[in-house]
């Protein structure tokens, strides 16, 4: 019995070694990995292709919708240059004696103003008194001695000018307003 238990102690120590095949092992675990590795692979690459197809697919639809909206804007913009078109060759066509004959109407409050002020500056000037009254506000600024009173007397005949001009504008403006309704 003690030869046996001893066969038997041998036989248990002689398993308990596990000696392990490092070739076949890694054979066997690289096949088994390299198939699952392969298959979640693939799986993803499904995934990712089917993925870039609908992104592409998006992608095409905004672009067409983003060409048809340009394509809009641009036949709006070459509808509008030529209505500008047209309207400046119309202005060519419409550039004869009736438009020279408007011009001329509504050059007329500016030559009547232009009258006013020749008028007021020449002998009209005369009839009203402003010539006496710029040759009297001179002699009187040559005349004065004190620097206060030349400066008094330039003021009141420069205020005095303004208002003359100031008049001459507002009955100029009335009868462009007059003309300009004509």
């Amino acid at each position: 019995m003690a030869s046996e238990t001893e066969l038997l102690a041998k036989e248990v120590h002689a398993k308990t070694h596990v000696k392990v095949d490092n070739e076949k092992v890694a054979q066997f675990v690289a096949a088994k990995l390299g198939a699952e590795i392969d298959a979640k692979v693939a799986e993803s690459a499904g995934r990712v292709d089917k993925l870039l197809k609908s992104q592409e697919a998006r992608l095409a639809e905004l672009g067409d919708a983003r060409v048809s909206e340009v394509t809009k804007t641009l036949q709006g913009a070459t509808k509008g240059l030529e209505r500008a078109e047209r309207v400046v060759s119309g202005m060519k066509r419409s550039l004869t004696w009736a438009g020279v004959g408007k011009v001329a109407a509504a050059s007329i409050p500016f030559a009547l103003v232009v009258l006013a002020l020749v008028m007021l500056l020449g002998l009209g000037g005369q009839l009203f008194g402003i010539g006496p009254v710029f040759s009297w506000a001179w002699a009187s600024f040559a005349a004065a001695e004190a620097w206060w009173a030349k400066v008094l007397i330039a003021l009141s005949t420069i205020a005095g000018a303004l208002g003359v001009l100031w008049v001459v504008k507002v009955l100029g403006q009335k009868l462009y307003a007059t003309y300009r309704g004509w």
